[in-house]
């Protein structure tokens, strides 16, 4: 493990979740998305310690365990350290119980719990909330951006060497040519948080998820292609949808139209996104519904 150079004071350590570092002049540390728990925060310290860094902040662009999860491992190793979220990150990741009973649509069961946590994670406390607009650590300046969409908490993080933090906003290409059916709570602030960072001013984005640094450039490449997906499968979804049909239809015809593998959580996953589509036809006023032979059906308008 080792800290990678993007710019300036601003590194990230490679992983299944990339973490951000922000280096101080006094070699104290803000973390960007600690990850997971387990040996990546282990090694994590190790690492700050050989290199004579403490870790005094962390900050949790939102909800989801593979970003925070690690966070209490780490402030075990120091009380004082601080940790940050917004305000709507906060609520699921002090209570996780309520982000499965959401996916669910109800109270949890096992197995979508033995999917969602592959550990025994003791809680994490939010030390501070976060919202958009200026936030000044240890007397320097990072801009706290709403990426909402993916989740109700999602933010990204600026840093003074123009590096973007975005969360989950954007996937790594090599992902999102597999599994495009993105992961979204809310399509329409999804879509205004791509537009968003399309006009934002900064050089360099880290993504959460992939294996390389996008300039600019490559990252409006990367918006584009996160729209396209997103049109695709509204496309997809107003096409079936001339044939009225429920939920569960219509979920099986997406996933086998577009070769989606999936397990018990990511089924669910997928349902969330479908309904969440599905909300946003309708706030467009592009789909109704009828109640019919004990069944709801969903159905595209016709003009």
């Amino acid at each position: 493990m080792k800290l990678q150079e993007v710019f300036g004071n601003t590194y990230f350590v490679k992983g299944g979740t990339n973490t951000g570092v922000y280096l101080f002049e006094n070699n104290d540390a803000l973390l960007i998305d600690p990850g997971l728990s387990g040996l990546r925060p282990k090694k994590m310290l190790e690492m700050f310690e050989n290199e004579k860094i403490r870790l005094k902040y962390i900050i949790n662009t939102h909800e989801h365990e593979d970003h925070y999860g690690g966070c209490s491992q780490l402030k075990s190793s120091d009380g004082d350290i601080e940790i940050f979220a917004s305000e709507d990150a906060k609520l699921f990741i002090e209570r996780p119980d309520l982000f499965s009973n959401f996916i669910l649509g109800g109270r949890s069961n096992k197995f979508l719990i033995a999917k969602l946590s592959h550990r025994k994670n003791e809680s994490v406390l939010i030390d501070k909330t976060i919202s958009e607009g200026n936030l000044n650590i240890a007397g320097e300046d990072f801009e706290v951006i709403s990426l909402k969409g993916h989740t109700p908490g999602s933010v990204g993080i600026l840093t003074k060497d123009r590096v973007l933090f975005a969360g989950d906003l954007l996937i790594g290409e090599e992902t999102l040519s597999k599994y495009d059916f993105l992961f979204l709570q809310d399509v329409n602030e999804y879509l205004n948080s791509l537009n968003t960072v399309q006009l934002l001013d900064f050089d360099y984005l880290v993504l959460a998820h992939g294996k390389y640094v996008l300039d600019k450039h490559d990252a409006i490449i990367s918006i584009r292609k996160h729209r396209e997906a997103v049109h695709k499968y509204l496309n997809q979804i107003r096409e079936n949808l001339k044939t009225p049909m429920n939920i569960e239809t219509l979920l099986k015809k997406i996933i086998k139209e577009n070769n989606l593998t999936y397990n018990y959580k990511e089924y669910y996953f997928f349902r969330t996104s479908l309904v969440s589509f599905i909300s946003y036809l309708a706030d467009l006023d592009e789909i109704d519904y009828e109640l019919k032979d004990s069944d709801l059906l969903y159905y595209t308008k016709t003009k």
